[in-house]
C-alpha cells in the first residue's frame, strides 16, 4: 500500500513538474511581467527568520515547512515531525505570525499546513478634514502544501492556500495556488523555481472581486568550503524584485547571515542544539529596522 502511495506521489510530482515548465516557459515568453497590483500584500511578506536574514532568497535554500512560503518542493526534506512558530514586530503596532507544522508522508516525501497571520488592531481612520473612528486590519493565509523527490536530483511541490482580510467593515476570501520546483545540479550547486500564485482569486464583502497577481521566481543555491558557507539568491522574470543572502556557520550549532533586499541590508544569527533552532533576523528600513525571532523543533 505504501509503495503504491508513493509511486502515485511520485508520478503526481512529474505531471506537477510538467505543468510549471509550461507556465514558466509562457512567463518567458510574456516578458514575465506581474499583471495587476497587490490585493492581499501579505503574500509576498517572507515568514521565517532564518531565509530573511539572507535576504529574503529561499527559493533555492527552504527546508521543510519553510516551503510553504518559499517552494514547496521544501517540504520533502521533512523527515520527521516538525514545528516552526515565527513572530516579528513590524512599524504601528502591527504584528506578523507564522505557525506551521509538516510531517514525513514516504521517503522523501513531506506534508505541511500554517497559518501567516497579519495583525494591527486600533487603527484610527482619517478623512480630509479631522479623524475618524478607530478600525482593526488583518490579513491571513491558511497553507496546506506536499513536496517529494521525483527523480534523482528533482524536488517538486505545491500548495494551496487559502485567504482572509479586513479592513473597517469590509471583509474579503480567496484562494491561491503555488507550485515550485528544486534540482540539484551536483553537490555544491542547486536551482530552484516558484510560481507564486497560479491562479488566485479575492473576493470582498463590497462585491469586488480580483484576480491575484501571479509572480515567478527563479533562485540559485552555492554551498562553499565543504558546506560552511551557504549562498543564496533568487529574482522574479522582470528582475524587479531579487535578493541576495550569505550563511556562515561556525562548528555544528552557530550560524551567521547576511543579504540584501528590497534596498535593504538583511543580518541574522541562528543557534541549532540537537533538534531544536532558534533564529533571528533584522531588516533594515527608513523607519528603522524589523526584528524576526523564529523557533522550531523536530520530533
Amino acid at each position: 500500500m505504501k509503495k503504491r502511495l508513493s509511486e502515485g506521489l511520485r508520478h503526481l510530482g512529474f505531471v506537477v513538474m510538467l505543468v510549471l515548465c509550461l507556465v514558466v516557459s509562457g512567463e518567458a515568453y510574456g516578458y514575465a511581467q506581474e499583471s495587476g497590483g497587490e490585493p492581499l500584500p501579505l503574500l509576498r511578506f517572507g515568514t521565517t527568520a532564518r531565509i530573511w536574514g539572507m535576504g529574503n532568497a529561499g527559493v533555492a535554500i527552504a527546508e521543510g515547512v519553510e516551503g510553504l512560503y518559499y517552494n514547496p518542493a521544501g517540504l520533502s526534506a521533512i523527515h520527521q515531525p516538525e514545528l516552526s512558530i515565527s513572530h516579528s514586530a513590524l512599524h504601528m503596532d502591527t504584528d506578523l505570525y507564522f505557525l506551521a507544522a509538516g510531517l514525513p508522508l514516504a521517503r522523501n516525501t513531506g506534508i505541511g499546513a500554517g497559518l501567516l497571520l497579519l495583525s494591527s488592531p486600533g487603527i484610527q481612520g482619517a478623512d480630509a478634514d479631522s479623524p475618524t473612528d478607530y478600525f482593526d486590519y488583518l490579513q491571513a493565509v491558511a497553507y496546506a502544501g506536499f513536496g517529494l523527490e521525483t527523480g534523482k536530483r528533482l524536488k517538486a511541490g505545491l500548495t494551496a492556500k487559502g485567504l482572509f482580510g479586513e479592513l473597517a467593515e469590509a471583509t474579503c476570501h480567496g484562494f491561491a495556488l503555488d507550485g515550485g520546483l528544486r534540482y540539484q545540479v551536483n553537490p555544491l550547486l542547486t536551482v530552484g523555481v516558484l510560481a507564486r500564485d497560479l491562479v488566485g482569486e479575492l473576493s470582498w464583502s463590497t462585491g469586488l472581486k480580483e484576480r491575484l497577481p501571479s509572480q515567478c521566481i527563479g533562485g540559485a543555491s552555492l554551498s562553499l568550503l565543504q558546506g560552511k558557507v551557504l549562498l543564496s539568491a533568487e529574482t522574479d522574470m522582470a528582475f524587479k524584485k531579487w535578493g541576495l543572502g550569505a550563511e556562515y556557520s561556525i562548528g555544528d550549532h552557530v550560524k551567521l547571515r547576511g543579504g540584501y533586499a528590497k534596498q535593504s541590508l538583511t543580518a541574522g544569527a541562528g543557534l541549532g542544539l540537537g533538534n531544536v533552532y532558534l533564529d533571528y533576523s533584522w531588516v533594515g528600513h527608513e523607519l528603522g529596522g524589523t526584528h524576526r525571532l523564529s523557533f522550531a523543533v523536530r520530533f
